[in-house]
């Protein structure tokens, strides 16, 4: 059956934790290279060096951005991984719920399950009616929460790219 919280937080969470690996490695390569570029102007002199040496500073201070936007969407990514997951709990127990009570959860829409279900008193059938508008609105906020979450994640990979294309770009022009 298909949860109402679409999403695999395990690869989510190792995404996040890759990408903030390669974060700290980007940094350390970024530290040794800055020192490299550093040491080149005491053994070569020359204006070609000094241009150099400024490219590759320049170069430097792009890897630490870089870096920078690795670490920060690793971290969203696992963020975004632990919330997925509670909300598909939080969607489990709708469906479990549902499911003890006799009711169905297909499609984002909490039904009563097909065929005879017991007598058709008005008692019964209110209190049923209950128990729907009590399931689907728990499973219509998790389903907010969702959206909201998953739009906030997105944003946040969206801006990071962005960011990275104009840094990108003054490095091609530079």
């Amino acid at each position: 059956m298909r949860l109402p919280v679409p999403g695999d937080p395990a690869s989510l969470a190792a995404a996040g934790a890759t990408a903030r690996r390669v974060g700290r490695e980007l940094a350390v390569v970024e530290g040794r290279g800055r020192t490299a570029y550093a040491s080149l102007g005491e053994i070569w002199g020359t204006s070609t060096s000094v241009r150099t040496r400024k490219q590759g500073r320049r170069a430097m201070a792009a890897l630490t951005d870089v870096g920078r936007h690795t670490e920060q969407v690793g971290e969203a990514l696992q963020t975004y991984a632990a919330e997925l997951s509670e909300l598909q709990a939080r969607a489990r127990a709708v469906v479990d719920a549902a499911a003890e009570r006799g009711l169905v959860v297909a499609e984002g829409r909490v039904l009563p399950a097909w065929g005879v279900t017991g007598e058709a008193d008005p008692r019964t059938v209110g209190e049923r009616d209950a128990q729907v508008r009590a399931l689907q609105a728990e499973l219509d906020a998790v389903a907010v929460q969702h959206r909201r979450r998953r739009d906030r994640l997105l944003a946040r990979i969206g801006e990071s790219r962005e960011d990275l294309e104009v840094l990108a770009a003054a490095l091609r022009l530079g």
